[in-house]
């Protein structure tokens, strides 16, 4: 008789009292950063504080992120009843991220388990506990998709792969229970929403969906497909409802592409772009999306600038250990299905079991791969690999399948060879250096805490300077307007300018017709910034403006 494959029951023991531990430790150490105002904030997180304003105040609901119609602002509607109930802050805008992290670490810990061992699953979470500047920047500011991109990108791999380890076999007849049908629909809802929040999911989709044709067959044939379906159309809702009445060529993906196409064409104009690619996505962001502590500019690599020999061996050898494990990890993935493969309609329940498992390990690996591939080949590795390095934040759900050949090394503690146990010291050794290299980034970000909160008073400051001369309608350039205005609860209005005083990127369409309207705006640049010194020749000695400097700004107040 075929046995039904079953999932042991979640019990609270050592390893789940150290998780708890490791997760409570890992939110304090970011509540307690959100209480002194890190990270530095940015224009982009004004302009989802703006939107949750809207959504609590106003009674608005934006289906995207203001100015982006292919970013779903989960942020901003997480964010706008903590602003009902606190009022409007950063740490309010902020605060609401951090359940998404707990649920995160929740996720990956289960995940490794169901694939490897309970011991890797603990070092995971203990890894993803810390971390560099870039991934606790990433997890905490609410600049929309990334704290709910790898949440949904770990909770969609641990739902494939335990629904397909806890499946009836493909040869039984059983009837779908109602609780597989709800979790199919959960997997479909999580799937339309992330695919709603962005479509850096789409390799996680992609390979889930592939995961269950392979084992769960039967299933999809049933009301659970449906259910499945029909959760992914509720998730993708607001997608849906947006596209099908856009206006044409306004789409979500005639956007997406028009992006591309942008930076495509700012490519075609730099030499040897297939080397910038791989130098900007392998030695710069590769990097700084799996937990170095970058020591080095962009400028400091080839094709970027003057190179460094010191910045390219660290960064690259980071790199190069990363996919060395890699492929590593998916030749002993590959390996063990092939060998399965060649019994496959014979196998036993313990067999079909590990074909699972090698399966989920792969499916991993395969988004991984697949996620740096198409941000290496994109034009951002190659202009921007610093700022976009963020776009390969889903990597992280990769660590487990990474680093197993090295927890693998730990295992045949029996056996006595001299080079078995170099091999376990060399394992134990880089291990435990990973771990050093998070927690001392960690580290380094609450080193920060005093020059980004004194960024932050300033910023305070500058907004009541303005508010007391009565500038409320400036003009000013991007990377400053949503700050002012999220910071002054939108007394001040303010409208963008590029840097040859031309209508700027305005996220908000109103504000710019605010400030248009105005009579007689104020300007506020930055200290040395381009819109500065455009300005300064722009009304050379003219009278109708009186400039000041405050707070490493440059204002120009107009004079009745």
């Amino acid at each position: 008789m075929m046995r039904k494959l079953s999932v042991k029951r979640w019990r609270i023991g050592t390893y789940e009292l150290s998780l708890l531990a490791l997760i409570i430790l890992a939110t304090l150490l970011r509540l307690a950063l959100l209480a002194y105002d890190w990270p530095v904030t940015n224009s982009d997180e004004g302009n989802m504080g703006i939107l949750a304003r809207h959504v609590a105040y106003n009674g608005e609901w934006p289906i995207f992120f203001y100015g982006l119609p292919y970013m779903g602002p989960v942020e901003g509607y997480i964010a706008a009843p903590l602003f009902r109930l606190f009022g409007p802050s950063l740490f309010s805008l902020r605060v609401g991220l951090s359940p998404l992290f707990s649920s995160f670490l929740l996720c990956m810990y289960y995940l490794t388990r169901l694939l490897y061992t309970r011991g890797l699953a603990l070092f995971i979470v203990a890894l993803l506990s810390f971390g560099s500047y870039t991934l606790i920047s990433n997890q905490l500011k609410a600049v929309g998709e990334y704290p709910e991109t790898v949440l949904c990108a770990a909770l969609i791999s641990f739902l494939v792969v335990w629904l397909a380890l806890s499946s009836p076999l493909l040869n039984e007849q059983a009837r779908t229970t109602w609780k597989r049908i709800w979790l199919y629909g959960s997997l479909g809802l999580v799937v339309g929403l992330a695919l709603w929040v962005d479509f850096l999911i789409l390799p996680f989709v992609a390979t889930g969906l592939l995961f269950l044709l392979l084992f769960c067959r039967r299933e999809l044939r049933s009301p659970a497909g449906v259910a499945l379906l029909l959760g992914t159309l509720l998730g993708a809702l607001p997608l849906l409802l947006y596209n099908a009445t856009a206006p044409f060529g306004r789409t979500s993906f005639n956007v997406l592409l028009d992006i591309h196409h942008s930076g495509a064409e700012q490519l075609a104009a730099l030499p040897d772009v297939f080397f910038r690619q791989l130098t900007g996505a392998l030695l710069i962001s590769l990097p700084m999306a799996t937990g170095f502590n970058p020591l080095c500019r962009a400028s400091q690599f080839p094709y970027f600038g003057k190179p460094e020999i010191s910045c390219i061996l660290l960064q690259g050898g980071w790199s190069i250990g990363y996919l060395a494990l890699f492929v590593l990890a998916s030749l002993v993935a590959l390996y063990t299905a092939k060998r399965l493969l060649h019994k496959s309609m014979l196998w036993t329940f313990d067999e079909r079991r590990e074909m699972i498992i090698q399966c989920g390990r792969l499916m991993l690996l395969i988004c991984a791969g697949g996620t740096l591939f198409l941000f290496a080949t994109s034009p951002n590795a190659a202009l921007v690999p610093v700022p976009t390095s963020r776009y390969l934040i889903c990597l992280l759900v990769a660590t487990p399948a990474v680093l197993w050949p090295l927890w693998l090394g730990l295992q045949n503690w029996q056996r006595r060879c001299w080079y078995v146990a170099t091999l376990r010291v060399v394992c134990i050794g880089l291990l435990l250096l990973l771990l050093v290299v998070y927690v001392a980034g960690t580290v380094r970000v609450f080193e920060e805490v005093p020059n980004v909160q004194a960024s932050y008073d300033q910023e305070g400051a500058l907004v009541h300077y303005l508010i007391d001369k009565g500038a409320t309608r400036v003009y000013s350039e991007y990377w400053t307007c949503n700050r002012l205005i999220f910071h002054s609860a939108e007394q001040i209005i303010c409208s963008a300018l590029d840097e040859q005083l031309k209508p700027g990127l305005d996220r908000y369409a109103p504000y710019a017709t605010i400030v248009r309207k105005t009579l007689h705006p104020a300007y506020v640049f930055p200290l040395g910034s381009r819109q500065a010194s455009a300005f300064v020749a722009r009304i050379h000695d003219h009278p109708s403006y009186r400039r000041s400097e405050y707070e490493n700004y440059v204002i120009y107040l107009p004079v009745f």
